[in-house]
């Protein structure tokens, strides 16, 4: 069974059991906060774009690996996709961006305080999600479970707190920036592979292994991403040439070029980056080896993902091997 024959039959449960969960709750006369999360999270009257559902489908896709029935851990996945939809929430408010699947982001629709609230609220609902895994596991494996998805929503405003303080800071180490992605990108995508593993009644040693995997699976992710934000294909992409760049975005060519180069440091503070000269830029970033040095980062990363996951699935079923494909689909992207 294929990696598409498989997200074609999880999706689809994910996503009504999100809705299911969802609209089981209460919102007594506060109807419309109901709506506005609704609608960031891709459903209601206005639809929208609810993306790939990807966390949850690690999460599904380990549990199975292991040969458990994917229903154990169906809420452990929406308690990640709500999680990662809070820290949309504010980032977005935090980033002070208008904009998130081409409509407005909710903060901009329905203003801040009101936005504020909605990621609060929405907080609220992953922790009431994740609870309900105590009908589906052993107690002792919910009450863990909830212990390491507090400690990751601990460790993702750490990650925060550092991408917030880079925008001001002049000085930013590339040891620094892992650090930060470490938190924001990595350490969900490592729990929801770990809670997989857990909701799976592996050892300890394994789901030490599952996390290690889903941190170097988040970090190659993310340093592609910021590869891709200067030197990506228009074509492919979507976006304009090096994105990244003309938005200021201190990721992690960016910050090599700064800490490498004097000319870059010096016209990266005294020109205005635009569609016509982001050639330049780009240009100067490959010749202090940049460019060379993220890629070099995101293949370390890719490898170690790889090499990590060939030992993680001792006997092969469809599950192990979509996860496999999942991860080659998303270290291999062009967009």
């Amino acid at each position: 069974m294929s990696l598409a024959t498989l997200q074609r039959e999880l999706i689809p449960i994910i996503e009504e059991q999100l809705k299911s969960f969802y609209y089981s709750l209460d919102f007594g006369q506060s109807q419309e906060l109901q709506d506005m999360i609704a609608y960031h999270m891709g459903w209601g009257e206005e639809g929208g774009n609810h993306g790939k559902r990807i966390r949850p489908l690690l999460v599904l896709l380990t549990t199975g690996a292991y040969g458990r029935k994917i229903e154990d851990a169906l809420q452990a996945a929406i308690a990640i996709e709500y999680l990662h939809n809070f820290t949309l929430i504010h980032d977005d408010i935090e980033d002070d961006a208008s904009i998130r699947h081409g409509r407005k982001t909710l903060w901009k629709k329905w203003g801040l305080a009101q936005g504020i609230n909605a990621g609060d609220a929405l907080f609220s609902i992953a922790q009431l999600a994740m609870l309900e895994l105590e009908h589906t596991s052993s107690q002792p494996t919910a009450l863990q479970a909830m212990k390491e998805f507090n400690c990751t929503c601990l460790h993702l405003t750490r990650g925060q707190y550092l991408d917030i303080a880079f925008e001001s800071s002049k000085n930013i180490s590339v040891e620094a920036y892992f650090a930060m992605i470490q938190g924001k990108t990595a350490a969900l995508i490592s729990l929801a592979i770990r809670l997989g593993g857990l909701i799976a009644d592996q050892d300890e040693n394994r789901l030490q292994l599952l996390a290690k995997f889903g941190e170097a699976l988040g970090m190659a992710f993310q340093v592609q991403d910021d590869y891709l934000g200067v030197w990506g294909d228009p074509q492919v992409t979507g976006k304009s040439a090096a994105s990244d760049l003309i938005a200021r975005k201190k990721t992690l060519p960016i910050i090599y070029g700064l800490q490498h180069s004097d000319d870059f440091r010096n016209i990266w503070g005294d020109i205005a980056i635009s569609i016509e000269n982001v050639d330049e830029f780009a240009n100067l970033l490959v010749s202090v080896g940049a460019q060379s040095y993220t890629r070099t980062k995101a293949e370390g990363f890719t490898n170690q993902a790889f090499s990590i996951l060939e030992g993680l699935f001792p006997s092969k079923n469809p599950y192990s091997d979509a996860l496999f494909e999942l991860t080659e689909t998303l270290l291999s992207r062009k967009y």
